[in-house]
């Protein structure tokens, strides 16, 4: 692997193989007679079971995204399914309870191992600083917030109505939202609330003070620079999101140069690709075996937020699949489905499943699966994908139907 003034030049494979390798879904080997820390790895699922193997989980992938849809399944749970053995949401739910976890933004909302905790006082600190606008409804809101949590302790959202409404944040033009859900909000990202538990995914809340005691927070955003880094393994500046914060894209460049003279990060390039991407420099040796490396074709479903997808750009570089989330577009122009789920096999994404799980019927319906263009639709092939798509619903509880 050669070198020039913007970076070493790496292949595609051994950079997408390092970001499916740090999350836990490769298996690899290096062949006969190769010794060595990387010489062979496998799947997070083969070692990780039970509520601690949820916990390793998160920490090892630094953050889990949040989203309220479940077209098939909530986010969290399905790329926790793929990373932990017989995983049960129940498993998630302990963490909370054992105050192990907690929720904060990151990539987005994310769920957060608690040693982390300090790090987001940034984040929160800014939130503190540009208080809700003066709203005498928020405000009331806020306080019944506060005085119900600290005489009864944690509360779902539901419990906590005021029958008040303010503008919430996606109704900027009528008064919509519920004033305690916006309040529990501005609350929650001031770090004045937390969500202590989460049973059937529905948050209770409970003021931050009393779940978690006194925790002191840092007062700088390089650790959480490095969370971040941590959580990509293969980044690039130009993501709005580079530190998990809002800075010009000129700082964040400068970020990553600093680093690189540190010695820190390792700018690579891609042929082909315009971008440089910035690997830690600690997995440089990892990086370098698996480029040599036999992948086994096994094969994922994945969720449209799975930590993988997190950066659209990198997948179109390092897998040259072009993924779009449609749920938000109308129907008419989606190509793929609302909830479609890339199908990665080995190191490549050579399909897209659209699925949805119908809860009445414990039922869980494949309206569509087309492989991608090179994709060879052998018989053992299928069989894989078959076999995913059978292991999901068995995860689900559901029966299958196939279209």
């Amino acid at each position: 692997m050669g070198r020039d003034d913007t970076g070493r030049r790496v292949p595609a494979a051994a950079l997408r193989r390092l970001v499916l390798a740090r999350s836990g879904l490769l298996r690899w080997s290096r062949g006969r007679g190769r010794r060595g820390r990387y010489a062979e790895g496998a799947p997070w699922r083969e070692q990780l079971r039970g509520e601690d193997g949820v916990l390793q989980a998160v920490r090892r992938l630094e953050a889990v995204q949040l989203d309220p849809v479940a077209i098939v399944d909530r986010n969290h749970h399905l790329v926790l399914r793929n990373r932990v053995a017989a995983y049960r949401p129940e498993h998630l739910d302990a963490l909370y309870r054992r105050k192990l976890v907690f929720e904060y933004w990151a990539h987005a909302r994310c769920i957060l191992p608690i040693e982390d905790y300090p790090l987001f006082e940034p984040i929160r600190d800014r939130f503190r600083a540009r208080p809700p606008d003066h709203d005498p409804v928020l405000e009331a809101a806020m306080r019944h917030v506060r005085q119900r949590l600290a005489a009864e302790g944690p509360l779902p959202a539901r419990r906590l109505e005021s029958g008040d409404r303010v503008a919430g944040y996606w109704d900027l033009d009528a008064a919509r939202t519920k004033a305690t859900s916006q309040a529990l909000e501005h609350l929650w990202e001031m770090g004045e609330v937390v969500v202590a538990y989460r049973p059937g995914d529905e948050r209770h809340f409970a003021l931050a003070a009393e779940w978690l005691g006194r925790v002191d927070g840092v007062d700088s955003w390089e650790p959480l620079l490095h969370k971040y880094l941590r959580a990509h393994g293969v980044a690039h500046a130009g993501d709005f999101r580079f530190g998990w914060r809002s800075w010009p894209a000129a700082e964040r460049k400068q970020a990553a140069d600093r680093l690189v003279a540190e010695g820190a990060l390792t700018p690579v390039r891609v042929e082909g690709v315009r971008r440089t991407y910035y690997v830690l420099s600690e997995l440089v040796p990892l990086m370098e075996a698996l480029a040599e490396a036999t992948v086994a074709p096994d094969v994922y479903l994945l969720p449209p937020l799975d930590n993988v997808l997190w950066s659209r750009e990198r997948v179109a570089d390092l897998f040259g699949f072009h993924y779009t989330w449609e749920i938000y577009l109308p129907p008419a122009k989606r190509r793929s489905g609302p909830y479609t789920m890339p199908v990665l096999e080995g190191d490549r994404f050579i399909g897209r499943l659209d699925a949805r799980l119908d809860r009445a019927e414990r039922t869980l319906y494949v309206d569509r699966l087309t492989l991608e263009p090179g994709a060879e639709a052998s018989p053992q092939r299928l069989a894989r994908v078959q076999g995913a798509i059978e292991a999901l619903a068995d995860q689900l509880g559901a029966g299958l139907v196939m279209r």
